[in-house]
């Protein structure tokens, strides 16, 4: 269980712990993380065998990754998971709902891939053209899946600009692993959420429609917030709009 993490400790202020995306690394969070951290004591966590993260479980289950990521947690705190990080860390508060004050997902799905009875996702044919293209190319299909994440929004050239530069720099050992979380179901858990959750999502998302926040049945203390003209990354294009809404969440206010 030896994961790459970085805390930044702000002592006096809430616990939080940011989670990735599938085929990332927490350099994704950059600026964001930065202007996040005047008012939290934050935990920044490389999923296993992505970014930094060389080791992981086999076999490469959610519920071996939920134990891996605990293990690096604070007691309790805040989590903000972005695309399959907020799958983890819906797992998470759903699992260990002590350890989970409060619950942010951006441009996150509880079910990813869609299905016969829900076709707010990702359909079929493109995730197993990911799975298919990683076995030929991971370095083509990690730029394809950076394009789709920004294609058509707002600020799209500046946002794939830094994805592709910390691409540039991960050299993950885990992707095909990995991407089969995609596969999973987590509305049943999704929906017993006891903590507060806020659902971020983008208006122009190809990979996370934003249709989801009305489509998935929310636990009773959830806000959904849709970004206009944003793609996969609303804290790219929308950074200090999240920043705030989060603040305010955080702090109990209406968005």
């Amino acid at each position: 269980m030896n994961l790459y993490k970085e805390h930044r400790i702000n002592p006096g202020k809430p616990e939080m712990v940011l989670l990735h995306g599938w085929g990332m690394s927490s350099r994704v969070w950059g600026d964001f993380a930065e202007a996040l951290a005047p008012f939290f004591s934050l935990t920044l966590i490389d999923l296993p065998g992505l970014g930094r993260s060389n080791d992981y479980p086999d076999p490469y289950t959610s519920d071996a990754v939920v134990d891996w990521v605990l293990a690096d947690a604070p007691e309790k705190a805040i989590w903000v998971g972005w695309s399959l990080g907020g799958q983890i860390a819906t797992l998470i508060a759903a699992r260990y709902p002590a350890r989970v004050d409060k619950l942010v997902t951006i441009a996150s799905n509880p079910c990813f891939v869609a299905r016969d009875d829900w076709e707010c996702a990702m359909d079929e044919q493109t995730h197993q053209q990911f799975e298919s293209g990683l076995a030929q190319s991971p370095a083509k299909t990690l730029s394809r899946f950076a394009m789709l994440q920004t294609q058509g929004a707002l600020e799209s050239k500046i946002t794939l600009k830094h994805l592709k530069a910390v691409l540039s720099e991960e050299k993950p050992v885990a992707l095909q692993q990995s991407l089969g979380l995609l596969r999973e179901d987590v509305r049943p858990e999704f929906a017993k959420l006891t903590q507060p959750v806020l659902q971020l999502l983008g208006e122009r998302d190809l990979l996370v429609p934003a249709g989801v926040a009305e489509t998935c049945l929310a636990p009773e203390e959830c806000t959904a917030k849709v970004y206009p003209e944003s793609g996969h990354l609303p804290f790219y294009s929308h950074q200090q709009q999240v920043v705030n809404d989060i603040l305010s969440f955080v702090n109990g206010q209406t968005l």
